[in-house]
């Protein structure tokens, strides 16, 4: 047997852990996966061949209604499913392609639009704060593309004002450039802007929307817009390996999770708010932003990253509650950490009280 990696050793005590402050409980093997979608109505259903599957269909046309969109095709990865919308936006051209530096499609895609799509990118935007019209119209040259990512993840979760959002759309219809939004965690989005999924997607040609984020399936995304937006991403969709010969697990999760979870986001929201207030009291410890946007927010602490990570390990060992393993430089807090908050299903087994004392205890040892 081969020796066990550290990442499989830190899910392995993630796993044997009874409270969890992230995101959603965890299923902890493959097997209570597997036998939780058996139980789902559509696992009867035959399963889809090549894109095409009742239940597969079935999810599309969901996902197209809350956006109100003409259409909608699955993708087995955001990465793909974005690739190719802004190789069919751009046309036959390189771009440009604008978009905030912080921007997922940048940082944890690698520039694949750049490296694999031959596009160029136009960064426009200060750390941490969405861009505006002002600064599309101040760009030296006009973009194809402009994309807007709901919410900017790498600047703590933070969402525009609806009319900021809006001034944008109307920068784009008036100059003739394609809007695209990277809706990785659209779903929760929408409490912040008090708003249908359907009026936010409204102000874009093309949404894309992930279901194992906010959502907590196993894979995939939607790509939603016009049917011929659609048809032109097919080929591409071949050409980035998206034409997986079949998905029934991950479309099964992402109708669960759009039934499961998907009306809790408001609910979450909020207890983000509450916890990171509680947080933010404590002195030396800075949230970002006060209050949260969505039911993420970064955490900014006075102790070393490396030093806060081995203390969180520490915890969920002889606590058992699990929070977190993740910690980098905080650009907030001289030689601090960052770790980032995320609340889910998991945060109704603890109360604000418990975590932040669980925090305490972690930042205390880290410091020791």
């Amino acid at each position: 047997m081969p020796a066990v990696r550290p990442v499989h050793a830190e899910i392995e005590l993630r796993n044997r852990c009874t409270r969890w402050l992230g995101g959603h409980r965890p299923m902890r093997s493959m097997r209570e996966s597997l036998l939780a979608l058996a139980e789902l109505p559509e696992a009867t259903l035959p399963l889809d061949l090549y894109g095409e599957g009742e239940a597969l269909q079935a999810l599309e046309a969901e996902v197209a209604g809350l956006l109100n969109k003409p259409a909608a095709r699955f993708f087995h990865k955001g990465v793909a499913a974005q690739l190719a919308a802004l190789r069919v936006h751009c046309g036959a051209g390189d771009g440009p392609v604008a978009l905030h530096p912080q921007s997922h499609i940048a940082i944890d895609e690698a520039d694949a639009f750049e490296a694999l799509m031959g596009l160029r990118g136009l960064r426009v935007g200060a750390p941490d704060t969405p861009f505006t019209a002002a600064e599309l119209a101040a760009l030296p040259e006009k973009p194809a593309v402009v994309v807007v990512e709901l919410p900017l993840r790498r600047g703590g979760f933070v969402l525009p004002t609806w009319e900021a959002l809006q001034a944008v759309r109307d920068w784009c219809r008036a100059q003739g450039v394609w809007l695209h939004f990277d809706g990785a965690r659209l779903w929760e989005a929408a409490p912040h802007f008090g708003r249908s999924l359907a009026e936010i997607a409204a102000l874009a040609d093309s949404v894309y929307v992930s279901f194992y984020k906010g959502l907590g399936g196993l894979a995939g995304s939607v790509l939603a817009g016009s049917q011929a937006f659609l048809d032109a991403t097919a080929p591409w969709q071949t050409r980035l390996a998206g034409n997986v010969y079949s998905l029934h697990p991950q479309v099964l999760a992402a109708l669960d999770g759009l039934r499961r979870r998907l009306p809790h986001m408001a609910a979450w929201r909020d207890r983000a708010r509450t916890l990171a207030a509680a947080l933010a009291a404590e002195p030396g410890w800075q949230v970002t932003p006060e209050p949260p946007h969505t039911n993420s927010f970064q955490l900014h602490l006075p102790v070393a990253p490396e030093a806060l990570r081995e203390a969180l390990l520490a915890h969920a060992r002889e606590h058992g509650f699990w929070l977190g393993a993740r910690a980098v430089a905080s650009a907030r807090v001289s030689g601090g950490a960052m770790v980032e908050i995320v609340i889910g299903d998991a945060a109704d087994d603890w109360t604000d009280a418990q975590g932040v004392a669980a925090w305490r205890a972690a930042v205390q040892r880290a410091g020791a």
